[in-house]
């Protein structure tokens, strides 16, 4: 198993599966569209972000897109983790862990001193966040208005 940055046919495949990423990351908040998706991804992709993937056998299992933003707290340039995804065959095995270890390797060695990352409530990745030292820091919450 090796972690290392995805290359550009790589990264292609991983667009293909934007959608049923968008579905499950966003916990039916979002109405999962390829226009959607593609308004969501195009501003990391194009600001330099990219991916960290898992590979064994020449077969990827999993990603973490890595970037960085300014907080809009502190005003400071921070390390972003704009998507984790482990394929379902492969989950259950430590594979996000390792994808999110590896990230903040990543991230240490490019000089940031913090990273952060959006979860939707009731994403069961929060836990594994929350495992690995990330804290919240606000809450959007919504009612609907019948």
């Amino acid at each position: 198993m090796t972690i290392r940055k995805a290359t550009y046919e790589e990264t292609r495949s991983i667009l293909n599966y934007h959608l049923e990423v968008l579905k499950e990351a966003t916990m039916g908040y979002v109405k999962p569209s390829r226009e959607k998706a593609l308004e969501m991804m195009t501003p990391f992709l194009t600001g330099g972000g990219y991916y960290l993937v898992r590979v064994k056998n020449n077969v990827i299992q999993g990603w973490v897109g890595l970037g960085r933003i300014i907080d809009q707290n502190t005003d400071e340039t921070v390390g972003f983790i704009n998507e984790m995804y482990v394929l379902p065959s492969y989950r259950k095995q430590g594979a996000a862990e390792k994808l999110c270890k590896a990230a903040f390797i990543q991230l240490r060695a490019e000089g940031h001193k913090q990273v952060q990352l959006n979860v939707y409530a009731g994403n069961h990745a929060k836990h594994l966040y929350e495992k690995l030292g990330f804290t919240d820091v606000s809450t959007l919450m919504t009612k609907k208005l019948d």
